[in-house]
């Protein structure tokens, strides 16, 4: 049975091409350094926290983002919009018709990012051959950081979210989103997770990992999930400009860095990559 992390996961990743933690509360921020395992993110410290320098791209907007599971969620007001006096209370109720149905809304988006990622990994491959940094870690190079934000995730079929909201917040076309302000959970039935922030989140993200290369060039890699196929038979297909010139054919060891794909996201401790030559980082 697949599980309700994994269903979360891999429907934000559909819908946006970017990766969702489980929690879906989860802070992140750029530079961070940590694990995955799970669907989860572990942050062990940070590029800034070890001296690592890195530079930061002028923020993107991004916007609004607005999406709940085709035919599975139904979100009722018993309020017409714009109908009752600016003070007035009404209820919301947000339903769910299967396990792992999401409802995602969030506002006033931008994309934040980490630049000359060529310099980034220049710095890591140093670290790692003085034995500073080991394969396991990802660092976190691109997050979307939101305005006010609502994700709700159903355990099961069935499941419900019910809100008392302030009438003068059910704006626009991000509702739940907009009255996470002034807003009283009076039921909640079946619900995984609810993240219902007035101040905003950090739901979505991308990160790169170093990766063993037997032979030749090294190249920032940015993987696809298709590119997963491709990896079980041994080939690591590249894309992207060649970054770096050619290495020493006789270096058994060579690194790159690639894009972490929501396959990554989801593995186990147990099929996690090792490197025993490197110490653990220091970390919270």
């Amino acid at each position: 049975m697949t599980s309700i992390p994994e269903l979360y996961t891999r429907e934000m990743h559909t819908k946006y091409e970017y990766l969702a933690c489980w929690l879906p509360s989860t802070r992140l921020a750029l530079g961070d350094v940590g694990l995955l395992s799970q669907h989860r993110f572990r942050k062990l410290t940070s590029l800034s926290e070890l001296g690592i320098p890195f530079t930061r791209d002028e923020d993107s907007p991004v916007a609004d983002l607005n999406y709940s599971s085709t035919d599975y969620v139904a979100v009722a007001s018993d309020a017409r919009l714009g109908a009752s006096a600016p003070d007035s209370v009404s209820n919301l109720s947000i339903t769910f018709a299967r396990s792992g149905a999401t409802l995602f809304q969030a506002s006033g988006c931008v994309l934040e990012t980490i630049g000359n990622l060529p310099a980034l990994e220049a710095a890591l491959r140093t670290r790692h051959e003085n034995r500073a940094w080991r394969l396991e870690y990802v660092v976190v190079t691109e997050v979307v950081r939101t305005g006010p934000t609502a994700i709700l995730v159903a355990e099961h079929r069935g499941a419900q979210l019910d809100l008392q909201v302030s009438t003068a917040g059910l704006t626009g076309l991000l509702p739940v989103a907009s009255a996470t302000a002034k807003c009283l959970i009076t039921n909640r039935l079946g619900i995984a997770a609810d993240v219902l922030a007035p101040n905003g989140a950090t739901p979505l993200f991308n990160a790169v990992q170093l990766r063993k290369r037997l032979l030749g060039q090294y190249e920032l890699v940015f993987r696809s999930d298709e590119d997963d196929d491709d990896d079980a038979s041994g080939d690591d297909q590249a894309s992207g400009a060649d970054l770096s010139g050619t290495g020493d054919p006789d270096e058994q060891d060579e690194t790159e860095m690639a894009r972490v794909t929501w396959a990554d996201l989801g593995r186990d401790d147990t099929n996690a990559p090792t490197d025993e030559r490197a110490p653990d980082v220091p970390h919270h």
